[in-house]
C-alpha cells in the first residue's frame, strides 16, 4: 500500500492488513527429525524412523544448526518407499554434486525462465554456505507398521502429528527438492516418472506446502545430472490434492487439515506485506486449493457488512471499491469471482452490470496465469463448470486473449469443460492464435488423457 493513500480512502481489508502482527511459524506438532548430509551419503539401507532414531542417526533440526532440505518423492512400494535404494543413490549423488561443485548452478526450468522475471539459476555454492540437514518422510516420521502391535496406536497419534507438521517442515527448509527419476514399479507395474510425482496426492500437499510458502521455488531432480529450478506452476500439470492419487484412500482426508493450514497461512502472509492482488487470487482460489477435502474455505477475514447483499459482501471481503473497475494487478471483480467458481457472485456481478468480456491486463506468473484472461477463460482452467456455463450463457467470448477458452479446459484435463465449450463454440478445435495448436494437440502436449 502506497504511503500516500490518507486513512479515509483505505477499503476495511486495507485497515486490516496495517493492523495485522507478524505473522506467526506454522505450527510443529512433532519434532524435526533429520539426517546430516554425511550420514545420507552413507546410507546403504533405507531404514525408518524408529530403526534410525534408535541408532542415533537422526537428529532434530533446529535454525541455529545450519539449512535444511525436504525431500518430495514417490514410494516405490505400498511398505517400503525404496527398497533397493534406486531412489536414494540418485538422490546421494546429486547432493554429492551439489556439496562439491564450485562453479556449477542448477539452471531454470525452460518454462520458468520464460515466465517468470525475477527468477534466478541457482548457485551450487548455496548448498554449502551452512552444514546441510534432510528430511525424508520414511526416516524422518514414525511408521506405526514398522512397531509392535501393543505399539501402533501411540506411533499412529505421532505420525498424525508429524503429518499436519508438514507445513512448518517445509517453511523450514531452505530448500524443497521433489526426487523423480524415472524408475520401474514392479509392485505397482508402471514407470515412476515427475508426470507420476505430480499425480500422487502426498507429494501433490507437499509440492502446494512449497509453492504457498514464501519461497516457493523448488528442485526437480531426475538424475545425478538432471536438476532444474521450477518457478511456476504452469512447469507440471494442475490438479488438487483430494484429486490425487492415493495408495490408501483413507488418508486423502487426513490431509484436509494439512492443506486448510497452508491455505489459511498464506492468506495471512499476503495481508501482512499489503499485497491485495495476490490474496484476492488465492482466497478465492480456496474453492480450488480445498476441493474434495473436508474442510470448509475461510468465508471471510473481516465482520460481515450486514444486510448489504452478496455482491457488496464480496467487495467487502476482497478490499475492492468497484464492480467494474481493474485493482493495481489489472484483474476486475469478475475475474476473482471466476476463480472462485461463485455462481451467486458472477450473476450478481453481471446484473450490476459487470462486462463479462474484459479481460485481465496483467499475468500471473506463479499460478501460469497469462495476461488477457477472461472470466471465463479462468472458469474453464479450474474445471468450475457451472460458472462456465453461467458465462457462457451470458455471452462470453469463447476465442480470444492468448487462448481459446477450450484450451484452457483440455489442458486442465477436464472432459466435461471441453464438451460444453465444444457446444457452445461448435467446433472443437480452435487453434492458438500464436502458435497454430489445436485444442487437442495442447491437452496432448500437457498429458490431459481425460479430455483428449
Amino acid at each position: 500500500m502506497a504511503s500516500c493513500v490518507s486513512e479515509k480512502t483505505l477499503t476495511p481489508l486495507e485497515m486490516y492488513c496495517k493492523s495485522l502482527p507478524d505473522v506467526a511459524d506454522a505450527p510443529q506438532h512433532f519434532p524435526m527429525y533429520t539426517v546430516a548430509s554425511a550420514v545420507l551419503l552413507k546410507l546403504t539401507t533405507l531404514r525408518p524412523h524408529e530403526e534410525m532414531k534408535a541408532r542415533d542417526e537422526l537428529v532434530v533440526f533446529s535454525d541455529d544448526m545450519g539449512r535444511a532440505a525436504f525431500v518430495s518423492h514417490q514410494w516405490l512400494t505400498k511398505h517400503h518407499p525404496d527398497p533397493q535404494l534406486s531412489q536414494m543413490r540418485i538422490l546421494q549423488d546429486a547432493v554429492q554434486r551439489l556439496l562439491t561443485s564450485r562453479s556449477e548452478s542448477v539452471s531454470l526450468d525452460l518454462l520458468t525462465e520464460a515466465l517468470v522475471r525475477p527468477a534466478r539459476p541457482l548457485p551450487m555454492q548455496e548448498f554449502q554456505k551452512q552444514p546441510l540437514f534432510f528430511w525424508y518422510d520414511y526416516f524422518s516420521c514414525p511408521q506405526p507398521e514398522q512397531c509392535e502391535p501393543e505399539e501402533r496406536d501411540g506411533q499412529l497419534a505421532r505420525q498424525l502429528q508429524a503429518i499436519d507438521s508438514i507445513p512448518a517442515y517445509v517453511a523450514k527448509c531452505h530448500f524443497f527438492l521433489a526426487l523423480c527419476p524415472v524408475l520401474e514399479s514392479s509392485e505397482a507395474n508402471q514407470m515412476l516418472t515427475a508426470a507420476t510425482w505430480s499425480r500422487r496426492g502426498w507429494c501433490r500437499v507437499e509440492r502446494a506446502a512449497r509453492e504457498l510458502s514464501r519461497n516457493s521455488t523448488w528442485i526437480l531432480i531426475q538424475s545425478t545430472t538432471s536438476m532444474e529450478v521450477v518457478g511456476t506452476a504452469m512447469s507440471f500439470p494442475p490438479g488438487t490434492v483430494a484429486e490425487g492419487e492415493f495408495t490408501f484412500a483413507r488418508d486423502r482426508q487426513k490431509l484436509a487439515p494439512v492443506m486448510r493450514h497452508i491455505v489459511l497461512r498464506k492468506l495471512n502472509q499476503l495481508l501482512k506485506a499489503g499485497d491485495l492482488p495476490a490474496f484476492r487470487r488465492h482466497f478465492n482460489l480456496q474453492t480450488v486449493h480445498l476441493r474434495g477435502l473436508e474442510t470448509e474455505p475461510l468465508g471471510g477475514f473481516l465482520p460481515s457488512s450486514q444486510g448489504q447483499g452478496t455482491v457488496s459482501e464480496f467487495l467487502h471481503q476482497n478490499g475492492l471499491r468497484s464492480v467494474t473497475r481493474a485493482d493495481s494487478a489489472g484483474w476486475r471483480p469478475l475475474h476473482y469471482a471466476a476463480l472462485a467458481g461463485n455462481t451467486v457472485v458472477l450473476s450478481g456481478l453481471l446484473e450490476q452490470p459487470a462486462d463479462v468480456n474484459k479481460r485481465t491486463s496483467q499475468d500471473e506468473p506463479m499460478l501460469g496465469l497469462p495476461r488477457w484472461m477472461s472470466a471465463l477463460d479462468l472458469a474453464a482452467h479450474y474445471k468450475h463448470r457451472a460458472a462456465t456455463k453461467l458465462l457462457l450463457a451470458a455471452k462470453a467470448h469463447i476465442e480470444g486473449g492468448v487462448l481459446p477458452a477450450i484450451h484452457y479446459a483440455g489442458n486442465a484435463d477436464d472432459a466435461e469443460g471441453v464438451r460444453l465449450l465444444h457446444v457452445a463454440a461448435g467446433q472443437l478445435q480452435p487453434r492458438n492464435s500464436a502458435l497454430g495448436v489445436s485444442c487437442f494437440e495442447s491437452a496432448a502436449g500437457h498429458g490431459a488423457s481425460e479430455a483428449r
